[in-house]
């Protein structure tokens, strides 16, 4: 979902994703940015799933430059996000891993919208192609709850902390790395 949230920005322009943002109303349990998104320097965990609870709504009626259907960037956008929760169930049956295919299957025949775009060039990125491994990784072990990386994060947070607290501050990165 990063990059497809890097990818909306570069589409629509920093400040019309953080106007979008800015606009979206005062609802029961919706999470408000109130200076926008794309001022995040470190996007968190909690902040990336809030971010994915609004930016479907936030490109929804935004036109594309050109003549270019933006029910495809939509497309990408809601099959990401179809496949990012159905990924974290718990359980499984044959018709959720069959969601969670079709979800890719979608998000793949729509992506060539940021080619078009002139956004990105090729489809590359290790991320974007281990997904395609998650339907036979949950047959194999039953869930994949376990790629979670928040404890982890938060471990190296701290002994990144530590680490750094016991240098003199002068070339920290030799020091903390040594």
């Amino acid at each position: 979902m990063k990059h497809v949230i890097k990818w909306i920005i570069k589409t629509y322009s920093s400040a019309a994703i953080d106007l979008w943002c800015k606009a979206i109303p005062l609802y029961y349990k919706t999470p408000l940015f109130t200076k926008g998104i794309v001022t995040l320097s470190q996007v968190s965990g909690q902040e990336h799933k809030r971010i994915c609870t609004i930016i479907l709504s936030v490109i929804v009626d935004l036109p594309l430059l050109g003549r270019l259907n933006s029910l495809h960037l939509v497309k990408v956008v809601h099959t990401m996000l179809d496949f990012l929760y159905l990924a974290q169930y718990t359980s499984y049956t044959n018709e959720t891993l069959c969601q969670l295919q079709d979800s890719l299957a979608k998000f793949h025949n729509n992506k060539p919208i940021f080619v078009d775009l002139s956004i990105w060039e090729h489809f590359n990125i290790p991320k974007l192609l281990s997904l395609s491994h998650y339907e036979s990784s949950i047959q194999l072990f039953r869930m994949i709850d376990n790629y979670n990386m928040e404890q982890s994060k938060h471990l190296h947070i701290d002994l990144a902390k530590d680490a750094y607290h016991m240098t003199n501050h002068k070339d920290k990165y030799s020091q903390m790395t040594i």
